[in-house]
């Protein structure tokens, strides 16, 4: 059964996807493989997260810790 977001959940969902999409390295299925260590996904289900957004809240909060890693290691440099 389907439930609808709330608008402030929906508004957070997109600004951490935005932010996934600006600053994502292009390398970065084994990464996210390497946080869901106990339940490690198949790099072309990852993909289908990125670019489909489809809602897996673990995917895409790996993806998300992802992103400001290399956010930071960007900047830093």
């Amino acid at each position: 059964m389907n439930t609808l977001m709330k608008p402030s959940h929906h508004d957070k969902t997109v600004e951490k996807l935005d932010f996934i999409e600006q600053w994502l390295p292009a390398r970065y299925t084994n990464s996210v493989n390497i946080i869901l260590k106990n339940e490690p996904r198949d790099p072309a289900y990852i993909r289908k997260v990125r670019n489909k957004k489809i809602i897996d809240s673990k995917v895409t909060d790996a993806l998300y810790k992802i992103s400001l890693i290399n956010k930071f290691q960007t900047e830093n440099n």
